[in-house]
């Protein structure tokens, strides 16, 4: 691999100032809030996340943290069908055909889209970033909950696999921290076994294959989000178990 990452997306110059987006007392950032606190948490922590590795990489920081925590708020329209959002006897999925509950959650993507093309200040290279998240993986739990029979294009996002290092960035920090809050749920938390699982299922789903990026710099993406999760759930990283694996 190559030693470097680069990024493809231009940064408008804006008439505002990016900040204002971010701000808690932003009208949509407090509508959030409101609707969806279990998935507004996730994407504070993802935002904290992103903080840290667009420092590590170069990347423009507020825009980045405008894409983190904005890139959950279309689960606005149906907060309850998402885990984050439930409580512990409510789960909606259960009396449902997988198949339908994968229509159902993927569809967040293309509703944050919605939502934030009609609110004027945010720009469409945020919107693109955001659209780009998921890719075209599949929705692993309702696939496996499908059975062996099942076709696994039918549980996929209907998305565009990241285009630039920002949007890898997204879906890396994305997948991080919601294996970490399952895990530390489930009281198995191994940041090890996390940044390697997340890493290395990115690659190996091929949703970074249209990336214009040169990847040798993944290990600073996972130093980065090592320190992160170390922050976070107190656990010290072993930071040389990763050190071979580019």
């Amino acid at each position: 691999m190559n030693d470097e990452l680069s990024s493809n997306i231009v940064v408008p110059a804006q008439e505002f100032d990016l900040s204002e987006l971010i701000d808690t007392s932003y009208p949509l950032l407090k509508m959030f809030k409101e609707k969806c606190p279990g998935t507004f948490k996730h994407s504070q922590a993802v935002t904290s996340m992103v903080e840290a590795v667009s420092s590590e990489l170069g990347l423009d920081i507020t825009f980045m943290k405008v894409c983190a925590i904005y890139h959950d708020i279309g689960k606005c329209v149906s907060p309850k069908m998402f885990s984050e959002n439930q409580l512990d006897d409510e789960n909606p999925h259960e009396n449902l055909d997988p198949w339908i509950s994968t229509q159902i959650v993927t569809r967040h993507v293309a509703d944050s889209a919605v939502i934030l093309l009609n609110e004027p200040k945010v720009p469409r290279s945020i919107i693109e970033v955001i659209s780009q998240h998921h890719g075209n993986d599949i929705a692993t739990y309702f696939f496996d909950r499908a059975g062996k029979d099942a076709d696994p294009n039918k549980f996929r996002y209907q998305c565009t696999k990241p285009q630039s290092i920002e949007a890898a960035v997204l879906m890396i920090c994305d997948r991080v921290e919601a294996m970490s809050r399952s895990m530390v749920q489930s009281g198995s938390f191994d940041p090890v076994k996390v940044l390697e699982r997340t890493i290395n299922g990115v690659l190996d789903h091929g949703q970074l294959d249209d990336v214009n990026t040169k990847l040798g710099n993944l290990k600073k993406i996972r130093v980065a989000l090592a320190k992160e999760l170390e922050g976070f759930y107190q656990k010290r990283v072993d930071y040389s178990k990763n050190e071979d694996d580019d």
